[in-house]
């Protein structure tokens, strides 16, 4: 009998783990969202959207290429050309090379975890709140202790401190996430005035509340529509994380302002997104990409195993896989 594997968290470590041990285990997903994405995630309004998580992707590991092969052939990945520049409030900005090729999901970033969730068992809106252990396994139960089923093994793939809330009280080794770390960021999304906006189409910023800004329309496959998604440093938006959020939404959009020179008039809409759990560190400690504590069946993979970047989640999944299957 194949073992029962409960996997917390659809996202591309999550769905990783579950195509890796196709045939080989019985998965199913748990995911709290109303869809896949997590910070892959894409947000939509009448004929605008925003990939307001992760704006791009690279590959450079072999078996990440492999994966993305079939979807860059099927259109669901294509590679990213941006006219890329260089921002700072005190210097003039500068063209800025990229030397490898980067790729986004088409139409929108979540469009990969669709694609890869596809023969999955995947139950949406399901939030894992605790879990038990049993004679014959781990019990999950969500809010409203509303058992979820029991598995052989768990995995989490959500966030660290929420991965931490999960598992941190039932493994045999206390301290085996203490080597990892997250934090926090903003993501402006703007409605403008495409006529507006300046010749370049994403720019890294200097010495400013923002460090990242993007013509989200002028990603592969995004409609016409103005749309621009701008990133806060991680220190900047971990100083102001409980500020009031129409304080903080005033302060990142007069920054773009500024670095932009775009008048207000240009900005038809706005919105806040907190990420509290964003950006990953490097591990304080070096490891395998993955926590697996053998005694209780628990685990945990993600993009912070690795120190962040989409890549990261996919070869944290791949990881754990083969470590639970015993593959060379």
């Amino acid at each position: 009998m194949k073992p029962s594997i409960a996997v917390i968290g659809a996202g591309l470590a999550g769905l990783t783990l579950a195509r890796e041990l196709a045939g080989q285990a019985e998965v199913t997903l748990f995911e709290k969202a109303r869809g896949l994405g997590g910070r892959m995630s894409t947000r939509r309004q009448d004929d605008r959207q925003w990939d307001h998580g992760a704006q791009f992707f690279t590959a450079r590991s072999r078996a990440f290429r492999q994966l993305l092969a079939p979807h860059i052939a099927a259109g669901t990945v294509a590679e990213w050309h941006p006219n890329l520049t260089t921002l700072s409030p005190d210097k003039p900005p500068f063209k800025r090379p990229w030397f490898e090729p980067h790729y986004v999901a088409v139409p929108g970033m979540n469009a990969l975890l669709k694609a890869m969730a596809a023969g999955q068992e995947v139950r949406l809106q399901t939030r894992v709140a605790h879990l038990r252990r049993r004679p014959d396994g781990w019990q999950l139960f969500d809010e409203q202790d509303g058992d979820l089923g029991t598995f052989d093994r768990v995995v989490s793939s959500a966030p660290l401190p929420q991965t931490r809330e999960l598992l941190g009280p039932h493994l045999a080794e206390p301290d085996a996430l203490a080597p990892y770390a997250m934090a926090p960021c903003y993501a402006l999304l703007l409605a403008v005035d495409a006529a507006a906006l300046p010749a370049w189409d994403a720019a890294r910023v200097n010495h400013a509340p923002l460090r990242w800004i993007a013509f989200n329309h002028r990603l592969p496959g995004r409609g016409p529509a103005g749309s621009v998604v701008a990133h806060s440093t991680p220190e900047w938006a971990l100083e102001h994380l409980e500020h009031d959020q129409d304080w903080v939404q005033q302060q990142l959009t007069e920054s773009f302002l500024a670095l932009t020179g775009l008048p207000v008039r240009a900005i038809a809409g706005a919105r806040l997104h907190r990420w509290r759990y964003a950006l990953s560190n490097e591990p304080a400690e070096p490891g395998e990409g993955y926590v697996l504590d053998p005694q209780t069946g628990l685990a945990a993979c993600g993009d912070w195993c690795l120190g962040g970047r989409v890549e990261a989640a996919f070869l944290s999944g791949r990881a754990l896989a083969r470590a639970l299957s015993r593959r060379p």
